[in-house]
Order: C-alpha cells, then structure tokens, then sequence
C-alpha cells in the first residue's frame, strides 16, 4: 500500500514496467526463474494469487527503491535510506550471535518466519528443499505474520529479500572496519539481505549475503 501511494501520487513507473520484457518470475511448474513481459509489482505472477495492501512489495530493483525513499523523505520532511549491510546485519540479529535470531536450531524458523515449507510444495511439488513443515503461506505473508525479534522488528528472516544501500564486495568484512563497516567502493552489484520465502531455513540466516545488479527486479525481492 505504501508504494501503492507513492507510484499513484509520482505517475511513477518502475524497471520491470519500463522494461518490454517485464520483470524475473518463477515459473512453477519447473521451478526455474523467467522473465515475463507481464510481471511487475501489480503482478508478481503467483497462480491464484495477489498480495494485499499488507504485504511487501515485490519486483522493484534498487533504483525503484532508492526513488521511493527519496519521494517519502521530502514527503515527510525527514530523511529516509536503505540502511547498509551492517547496520541491516545488526537490526536483523537483535543482539544475538547464533545463525538466527530464534537460535541455532533451523527449524525454530518454523513459527519465526516465512520460508519454504509444505506450503510452498502444496503448490510447487518440485521445490524438494522445502521443509517439512507448513506455515501457511505459499508465497508472500502479510508483513507483521511472525512474531517480531529482540529489537521488534518483523520479517527479518524470510518472507522477502532486501536491498541494502551497499555496493557488493565478496571481501568487505575482511578489509572492513570492525565498528559500523561503510559500503565498498562501486562495483557491480548492490546487496540484498533477508533471503525470502522461497529458500530454506538455512539460507535465511543473519549473516546470509546475496547481490544483485541494481537494475534486477524478481518475484522475492
């Protein structure tokens, strides 16, 4: 709903709807990631479903991200960013040290957050690294579905990925200051964090790190 508003009140258009070739789905029946020149956020291309006002918005690159933080900003009068990698790392972990907010056990994900389960595989027989378990939501749950971690936070782990404010650098933390480590210089590739509903329990870990070009817009992101 919120970039809902944003996209109504700027006639904005994003990558996937500028694009001819439309945004990244899935296709279900193989379980393989395609482009379709008629998915973008208004259609993410989910058989027998579309998200409410409640939940997140999908299929926006980080360009599309960075223009709604820019419009909220001068709509509200404050300043508002994507955060770095860091301090996304420290809101997601909550003060803790294990792979997850919830512990080191995987399967705590169960009622902590949306990822693939039996709900997913009800609806894509081919996603064999689902688990066992159900949460009920197939695809996207509505933002606030799972119990919030230590800072009260939502959806840290699962449901969608999340772009950060950094340049990607598979040796940041290496080179990296130890207190609050700033984005590397420009490269290719922005970085996500948050994994989503369509991975595992143990690719939805805090310290998980995915990137992306900024221009890539897809169906968990």
């Amino acid at each position: 709903a919120q970039f809902r508003a944003f996209a109504e009140a700027t006639a904005y258009e994003t990558e996937a709807q500028l694009d001819v070739e439309g945004g990244f789905g899935i296709d279900f029946e193989r379980a393989v990631v395609i482009q379709d020149p008629h998915t973008d956020w208004r259609n993410p291309g989910f058989p027998g479903f579309l998200p409410g006002p409640n939940h997140p918005v999908l299929l926006v690159s980080w360009h599309d991200a960075e223009a709604f933080c820019k419009w909220l900003s001068a709509k509200e009068g404050r300043r508002y960013r994507l955060p770095t990698e860091a301090e996304w790392e420290y809101a997601a972990r909550a003060g803790t040290k294990t792979p997850w907010w919830t512990g080191a056990d995987p399967t705590a994900l169960a009622t902590a957050g949306n990822t693939a389960d039996g709900a997913l595989r009800s609806k894509v027989p081919r996603a064999k690294w689902a688990a066992a378990w159900d949460d009920g939501h197939a695809f996207l749950s509505p933002v606030g579905s799972f119990p919030p971690n230590g800072f009260g936070l939502y959806d840290m782990h699962g449901n969608v990925w999340e772009w950060c404010l950094d340049w990607y650098g598979a040796d940041t933390y290496a080179k990296s200051p130890v207190d609050d480590p700033q984005e590397p210089a420009k490269v290719s590739f922005r970085t996500t964090r948050g994994v989503g509903w369509w991975n595992d329990a143990r690719q939805n870990r805090s310290a998980q790190r995915i990137y992306f070009k900024p221009t890539f817009r897809y169906c968990l992101l």
